[in-house]
């Protein structure tokens, strides 16, 4: 079972999240402080607060996407060697 942080720990870190702080910059202030500490008490405080998006960003646009499926369905486009080809251009 986790043990849990003081409640004066508890407002400080409250504090420097409602002030925008990034992570890092709490985890500096406050020595000891794990990542998943911070977020599950950023959690617990802000519960409707705005996340980023998981995963990783997509390098190749929606348009540049449906347009190098639409050469492969026509048949400019036979191997995956010609999207990268393509791609790299």
């Amino acid at each position: 079972m986790a043990r849990t942080i003081s409640k004066s720990v508890q407002n400080q870190i409250q504090l420097l999240l409602d002030s925008n702080m990034a992570y890092e910059q709490v985890m500096e202030r406050i020595s000891g402080l794990k990542k998943s500490t911070l977020g599950r008490y950023a959690n617990k405080f802000f519960p409707k607060r705005m996340k980023a998006t998981p995963g990783r960003r997509a390098t190749i646009g929606e348009t540049t996407k449906s347009y190098i499926r639409r050469q492969v369905i026509k048949g400019e486009f036979k191997t995956a060697k010609a999207v990268h080809q393509y791609l790299n251009v």
